[in-house]
C-alpha cells in the first residue's frame, strides 16, 4: 500500500517533459507544421516573446480548421498518403511485446492483426497508460 501512496506524492516537476517544442503567436502556420513534423509532436505550446503560455495548436486544429474546409488535397486518396510499413502484433502478443515494439520504434499505437493479417484491434499509448505502463 505504501508504494501506491508514494506515487501520489511525486511532484509534477519529476515527471514533466522539459524539452518543449513551441510556437510563437506570429509564426506562419507552415513553420508550426514543420516543427510538428520535424519533432514528431502532435501539439505545440504557443508562447509570446516573454515565454508566457498563450495557447496551444494541434494537428487536429490544422486539419479541421485549414485542410478540411479547403479544396487542398481532395484529389488524393488515402492510399497515396498512408504509411505502408505498419508494425503490428497479434492477439497472443504480451503487453511487454507491445511495449517493446512501441518503445523501440517510437510508436504511439500498434494495430493488432490475426494470422491472416485481418485487423482485430489496436493498442495505443493511452491504453498502456491506463494499464499502468509508461513509455517515456
Amino acid at each position: 500500500m505504501k508504494n501506491k501512496l508514494s506515487m501520489f506524492e511525486v511532484k509534477v516537476s519529476k515527471i514533466m517533459t522539459k524539452d518543449l517544442i513551441t510556437a510563437t503567436l506570429n509564426d506562419p502556420l507552415e513553420i508550426a507544421v514543420k516543427k510538428m513534423v520535424d519533432n514528431d509532436v502532435e501539439c505545440l505550446l504557443v508562447i509570446d516573446l516573454e515565454g508566457i503560455l498563450q495557447g496551444l495548436i494541434t494537428f487536429r486544429d490544422i486539419v479541421t480548421k485549414v485542410v478540411y474546409p479547403s479544396a487542398f488535397g481532395w484529389e488524393l486518396t488515402v492510399k497515396e498518403i498512408m504509411a505502408r510499413n505498419v508494425i503490428t502484433c497479434n492477439p497472443d502478443s504480451t503487453v511487454l511485446d507491445v511495449v517493446k515494439a512501441m518503445k523501440n520504434r517510437h510508436l504511439r499505437r500498434i494495430p493488432i492483426v490475426d494470422d491472416k493479417n485481418v485487423l482485430v484491434g489496436i493498442v495505443t499509448n493511452s491504453d498502456l497508460a491506463l494499464f499502468g505502463w509508461n513509455l517515456e
